[in-house]
C-alpha cells in the first residue's frame, strides 16, 4: 500500500519536472485568442481565467476583436487545446465506499485530469464569436461537451456613449459573466473543493455549478459606457430540444421543469489602473420529480410514461457580489466577495420523505484576495487566500448521518480556508500554469469532529474530523 502510494507521487514529480524543463522556444503553437488579437494572454488575464478590463471588454464584445481587420473571418481558424495533470492528497484516506468507487481512497492522480480542445474567437466579422469546448475527463474516462458560450453582438451608441447589444447561447448559468465572482469562472478553478477526488460539503446552492452542462439557454444583454451591464437568460434541460447539443456527453441528473430564468447586472467604474464593480445575480430553478423520469441502460433520463405526475422542488437563488482590481505593470491585485441566499421549496423531497419540511434555506459567503507579481524574465507568480462559509437550516432527513459525507448534527454548516500559489512562467508562445492549493476545513457538515455520525457502538461508520478532509492539490495546466 505504501509502495503503491509513493509510486503515484513519483509519477507526479516526474511530470512536474518535465514541465519545468520545457522552454518557450520548444513551443510551436499559441492560444487562439492570442493568435487572433496579436496580444499576449497577459493583456486579458491577471492569472488564467481571471480577466482584466481588457479581457472583460473582449468577451462582452463577442470574442471578435482581431488584428485582421480586413477579413471577416480568421484563417487558420481560432482553435486551441489544453492539458491538465493533477494530484490530490487528503489528511486521511476517504472511507471505503464513501465516494466514487473509481477513485482511490487517497493520493489520486489525474494523468491527464482533463484534455480540452476549443474553438475560441471570431466566427464571422465583428458580430459573431464563441468559446466552445470539448473535453475528455481522465478521472471518469468520459468525453463531453464542456462550458460553451456563443455570442452575437451589435455595437452602437446610446446618449453618445458606446453600447454593446448581445445574445449569448451557453450551457451553464454564470458562464456568460465577466467578473470572476460567479461560479463558472470564479475562484477556485480546477480544485478538489469542486468534488472530484476529495470529500466536499454536502450542501451547495443550485447556482453554484449544479446545472453546468445540465442545461442550455439563451440570454440577451447590454453593456453601456463601460459602466452598466444587464443580462436576462432562460435555461432548460439540455437532454431534449434545440439545446440538446450543449449537454452532449453529460448524464442529466438534475432535470428542470420548463425554463429556469437567470439574471445579472452590475455597475463598474474604472479610474487609472483601478476598477470597481458591484453587482447582483439570481436564478430560479424547478427540479422535476424522479416520478416523471426513468433511467435507461446508458444512464440517461427518459420520460416516465407510466406516472407523469409529481411535485416540484423550487430553488430561488439571490446573490450579491463585488470586485476591486488593480492592474499595474508588475503588481496585480484583485479582491472579490460573493453572498448567495437560496430559498428552497422542497415539495417533492418532502413528499418522498427526504425532508421534515418543505421550506428550507441555504446561505453561502465567499471572499478571496489575490496578488501577483509579473516580470519579463520570470513570468507571473503569486497566490490567493480565500475564506468560504456555508450555513443553513438543519434537517435530520435532508442531512442524515452517513459515511464520510453525513452530518451528526443534521446541518449543512461548513467553513474553510483555501491557500493557493500560482506560477505562469511564460505567456507569449503558450500558456503554462502551476497551481499548489491547500484547503483547510474548520467545520464540515456541521461539526469540527465526529461530523459524519454519532460516536456510539450502534453506528457502523468511522467518525471523521473536519480537518481530516484537508486537501493538498497540485495542478499543471498547459494551454497551446
Amino acid at each position: 500500500m505504501l509502495r503503491d502510494r509513493y509510486s503515484w507521487i513519483a509519477v507526479v514529480l516526474f511530470i512536474l519536472g518535465l514541465w519545468l524543463c520545457l522552454t518557450p522556444n520548444q513551443a510551436h503553437t499559441v492560444a487562439s485568442f492570442t493568435r487572433q488579437t496579436g496580444m499576449d494572454c497577459s493583456a486579458c488575464h491577471t492569472i488564467f481565467p481571471e480577466l482584466t478590463p481588457v479581457g472583460r471588454n473582449f468577451k462582452l464584445n463577442g470574442f471578435t476583436a482581431s488584428k485582421h481587420t480586413d477579413k471577416p473571418y480568421e484563417w487558420p481558424p481560432p482553435v486551441a487545446g489544453g492539458l491538465r495533470f493533477s494530484f490530490t492528497h487528503l489528511n486521511k484516506d476517504m472511507p471505503a465506499g464513501s465516494f466514487d468507487p473509481t477513485f482511490r481512497a487517497n493520493d489520486n492522480v489525474g494523468a491527464p485530469e482533463l484534455v480540452t480542445a476549443w474553438y475560441g474567437g471570431r466566427i464571422y466579422g465583428e458580430h459573431l464569436g464563441a468559446l466552445a469546448q470539448g473535453s475528455y475527463n481522465g478521472l471518469s474516462n468520459k468525453f463531453f461537451w464542456d462550458v460553451t458560450d456563443i455570442r452575437l453582438v451589435q455595437k452602437t451608441e446610446l446618449f453618445n456613449k458606446n453600447l454593446v447589444l448581445g445574445l449569448t447561447i451557453n450551457n451553464a448559468p454564470t458562464a456568460s459573466d465577466v467578473l470572476n465572482t460567479t461560479n463558472v469562472w470564479g475562484f477556485p478553478q480546477g480544485a478538489p473543493t469542486g468534488g472530484s477526488t476529495a470529500l466536499t460539503p454536502k450542501a451547495s446552492p443550485m447556482i453554484e455549478g449544479i446545472l453546468i452542462q445540465q442545461v442550455g439557454g439563451i440570454g440577451a444583454y447590454f453593456y453601456w459606457n463601460n459602466l452598466l451591464y444587464m443580462e436576462g437568460a432562460a435555461y432548460r434541460t439540455a437532454r431534449t430540444g434545440p439545446t440538446q447539443f450543449l449537454g452532449a456527453g453529460t448524464v442529466t441528473t438534475t432535470p428542470t421543469q420548463d425554463v429556469s430564468p437567470y439574471w445579472r447586472m452590475f455597475l463598474q467604474h474604472q479610474w487609472g489602473r483601478n476598477s470597481l464593480a458591484v453587482g447582483h445575480y439570481g436564478l430560479v430553478t424547478r427540479v422535476l420529480s424522479p416520478k416523471l423520469f426513468a433511467i435507461d441502460v446508458n444512464g440517461n433520463l427518459i420520460p416516465n410514461l407510466v406516472d407523469t405526475r409529481g411535485p416540484i422542488d423550487r430553488f430561488t437563488d439571490i446573490a450579491f457580489d463585488a470586485q476591486y482590481q488593480f492592474i499595474g505593470k508588475k503588481h496585480l491585485l484583485t479582491a472579490q466577495t460573493t453572498y448567495i441566499h437560496e430559498d428552497q421549496r422542497l415539495n417533492n423531497t418532502f413528499s418522498l420523505g427526504g425532508s421534515t419540511t418543505s421550506a428550507n434555506w441555504l446561505d453561502k459567503y465567499k471572499i478571496n484576495v489575490n496578488y501577483y507579481y509579473r516580470t519579463s524574465d520570470w513570468g507571473t507568480l503569486g497566490g490567493t487566500v480565500a475564506y468560504v462559509n456555508l450555513w443553513g437550516r438543519g434537517d435530520p432527513l435532508l442531512y442524515p448521518v452517513g459515511l464520510g459525507t453525513g452530518s451528526r448534527v443534521h446541518k449543512p454548516n461548513s467553513d474553510y480556508w483555501i491557500f493557493e500559489f500560482d506560477y505562469v512562467p511564460w505567456w507569449k508562445q503558450f500558456v503554462s500554469k502551476l497551481t499548489i492549493q491547500y484547503t483547510v476545513y474548520s467545520h464540515f457538515n456541521g461539526s469540527r469532529s465526529l461530523y459524519d455520525g454519532e460516536a456510539v457502538d450502534t453506528f457502523p461508520y468511522p467518525q471523521r474530523k473536519a480537518s481530516q478532509n484537508n486537501s493538498l492539490y497540485l495542478l499543471i495546466t498547459q494551454n497551446f
